[in-house]
């Protein structure tokens, strides 16, 4: 699969240089700013609000080739399992003080924007298409981003809907928090504003529930996920905001007798970014809810969900509670520091799971970073990650990460 998707993406890139090689070009080359830390932040990286090289008037298509190179140099003093992340969940307990040291570019990446132009109504168009070197330790490319944008509606695969993705704090650590709600999914989202400082959503997002089963149960996918969020912006240019989001996720199974079930998990989610001052941001967020873990940056893909026993005759969700809180600071332009905490907590008291089942994680961060231009930086880290499973059992580990980034 690997191959294949390997091989598409090779013929995408010569199609696409092809054809801009074949048309007058005009390419906007970088300008530095004097304000270098504000445009290269994490926040305005994932949101998309930096741009790169322009490529304008190809067939009545403007299409811009943007993204970064990043090099990592990690080193954990305990054990875990996640080498490139600081993933709680992945920590060994109870703690075992065998170190380890990775070098990588897996968060490089490279996205391509067409913008067509609009339709008889006025409605814009966009496209994106964004891959990084996530796939492998050697850097296979790895889908991210996949959507089309037309006026109010959005159709393919970005940040879900339930996810707020303009309040990141500004970490170098690939996941951030670990109890950050953060997943890509392909939807089908439409997105009224209702002035110019409230804006409503919805979205219909992939299917599937990520469940503990016993091996003669089988996981479904009938209903997609539902989710509705309402952004209030305020301040003196829009530049703070909170998020009001909920979620209905149906999580289809077939039990060990053939029965088909579906048990409806749901949360919400309060989360912002609040301005302070002209050097200073704290973002946040509160999700609670039970049978989303799917959604969870540490625990997606473990099974979280809903969990049953061999002798059950149905899923019983998971409660969890996920927050956390960061505080932004720059001390000069060029130089700026983060620091925060998240939580990420279980309730499985009364489903009598596994003793080394996941009760807690911890997560805290420190760093600090140095914008020598707009387009190019480097940074220390320091994290803090702590598991707690069911039975009592714990381990920590420290990690310590150096990193360079260039944009473009």
């Amino acid at each position: 699969m690997k191959v294949k998707f390997t091989l598409c993406l090779n013929a995408f890139v010569s199609i696409f240089f092809t054809a801009l090689i074949s048309v007058p070009l005009q390419v906007s080359a970088q300008q530095d700013s004097s304000v270098y830390g504000k445009g290269l932040t994490r926040n305005a990286i994932e949101s998309g609000m930096y741009s790169g090289f322009l490529f304008t008037d190809v067939k009545g298509i403007r299409l811009q080739f943007n993204g970064f190179v990043q090099a990592d140099f990690i080193h954990d003093f305990m054990e875990i399992g996640n080498a490139y992340a600081m993933q709680p969940s992945s920590i060994t307990t109870p703690t075992v003080h065998d170190g380890n040291t990775a070098f990588s570019i897996r968060q490089t990446r490279f996205s391509f924007t067409a913008y067509g132009a609009p339709d008889y109504k006025g409605r814009k168009l966009k496209a994106v298409l964004e891959l990084d070197l996530w796939g492998s330790t050697s850097g296979n490319p790895r889908l991210r981003h996949a959507y089309i944008q037309h006026g109010k509606w959005l159709f393919g695969q970005t940040w879900s809907n339930f996810m707020d993705g303009d309040n990141w704090p500004n970490v170098v650590d690939y996941w951030g928090p670990n109890s950050y709600i953060f997943t890509r999914l392909v939807q089908l989202r439409f997105t009224q504003s209702l002035s110019k400082h409230a804006t409503l959503s919805f979205s219909a997002e992939q299917p599937g529930g990520d469940i503990m089963i016993p091996v003669n149960w089988v996981s479904r996918t009938v209903y997609p996920d539902i989710t509705g969020a309402l952004q209030f912006d305020f301040g003196k240019s829009n530049e703070s905001h909170v998020r009001i989001s909920g979620l209905l996720h149906p999580i289809d199974y077939k039990n060990g007798k053939g029965d088909k079930k579906t048990n409806i998990g749901g949360a919400g989610n309060i989360s912002g970014n609040i301005y302070l001052s002209k050097d200073n941001d704290v973002k946040f967020q509160f999700a609670y809810g039970s049978g989303y873990a799917k959604y969870s940056e540490d625990l997606s893909g473990l099974g979280y969900d809903a969990f049953a026993h061999a002798f059950d005759k149905r899923l019983y969700n998971i409660q969890m509670l996920a927050p956390w809180l960061y505080f932004d600071h720059f001390w000069t332009k060029s130089l700026g520091s983060t620091i925060g905490y998240g939580y990420l907590h279980l309730n499985t008291k009364d489903l009598n799971m596994p003793g080394e089942t996941i009760k807690d994680t911890h997560y805290a961060s420190f760093n600090t970073t140095y914008y020598y231009t707009s387009f190019f930086k480097i940074a220390g880290e320091v994290m803090y990650g702590r598991r707690v499973n069911v039975n009592g059992d714990d381990g920590n580990d420290i990690r310590a990460q150096f990193t360079a980034f260039f944009k473009f």
